[in-house]
This record gives C-alpha cells, sequence and structure tokens, in this order.
C-alpha cells in the first residue's frame, strides 16, 4: 500500500492521540510544581502509547531493530502542573516526511487549562549493526498510513 496524499488522505478533522497523565509527587520540584524536565518525559510517554495503542506497533519491538531520536525539541510553559492535576497529553503530527516527523503535543489539564506545548522532530534510523547503522530510514508505507489521520498542516 502506498502512502495516502492529500488528496486521498482521510476526510475529516485530524485526530489526536490522548494519553492521561496523573501528576505524582515525584515529578514535582521544592515549590511543589512538575519539574521542567518532566515534560519531555510526558511527551515521549505519549508517542511510545501513541504507536503501541493508535498506530498498533509495539514501540518496544519497534526499537529491536530501529529508532526515533530526537533530533529538536521545544516547549512552551503556559501554566503549572501541580502535585495531583489530572492532565491529558494530546499528540497530533504537524509534519510526515520520508523519514521524519514533526511531533506536536498539548498537555491540557482537567479544567481546559492549557498547561504546556511542544513541537519534536524525530528521524526515523536503522539501529541494525552494519554500514545503516544510525542512518535515516524511509518510514513503512503502512505505518505511514496509520499516522496520517493524525497528520494536521496547520501545525507545521
Amino acid at each position: 500500500m502506498t502512502a495516502p496524499t492529500a488528496s486521498t488522505a482521510p476526510a475529516g478533522p485530524p485526530l489526536a492521540f490522548s494519553m492521561p497523565l496523573l501528576v505524582r509527587f515525584g515529578d514535582c520540584d521544592p515549590v511543589g510544581i512538575a519539574y521542567f524536565p518532566r515534560y519531555f518525559d510526558w511527551m515521549h510517554r505519549a508517542m511510545e502509547a501513541w504507536f503501541d495503542e493508535a498506530l498498533g506497533l509495539s514501540y518496544a519491538a519497534l526499537l529491536q531493530t530501529h529508532g526515533l531520536p530526537t533530533v529538536e525539541t521545544s516547549c512552551r510553559y503556559a501554566a503549572p502542573c501541580r502535585f495531583g492535576d489530572a492532565v491529558r497529553v494530546e499528540l497530533r503530527l504537524g509534519r510526515l516526511g520520508r523519514s521524519s516527523l514533526g511531533l506536536r503535543t498539548q498537555i491540557i489539564g482537567e479544567d481546559g487549562v492549557l498547561r504546556a506545548t511542544s513541537r519534536t522532530e524525530v528521524v526515523m534510523v536503522d539501529t541494525r549493526p552494519g554500514p545503516g547503522w544510525m542512518r535515516p530510514t524511509p518510514l513503512p508505507d503502512t505505518l505511514r498510513a496509520k499516522m496520517t489521520p493524525y497528520l494536521d498542516p496547520a501545525l507545521a
């Protein structure tokens, strides 16, 4: 199967993958708000869950032969997360390249308040020993087809 193009992509609004999360005591700094690196961990966990739950591909199995290292990331903090807050991490694609993905995530409180947004670029690489080790490799068409409904070019 070939990857859907803009004209063959599913109609309707782009999908968002949502992962619920409870802010734990260990996520917080002495001031009582989530320590900033925790947001990056939560966003990566959402990507792993997206593969497992929405795309139907075990992230652990993928890592046996390939990797998705982050090559660029940023986060804008809008409001603090505190111990005990229930939030959700929403993931969409802003870009779907030949071997790379532009992940766009939002962390939103159960009160509807936006807590943070991020932009992360990852590249699929081959991790098998040999001359292609850690070199970009094209996303398989079957995986690309499963990712396409999450693509929102407005987030590019």
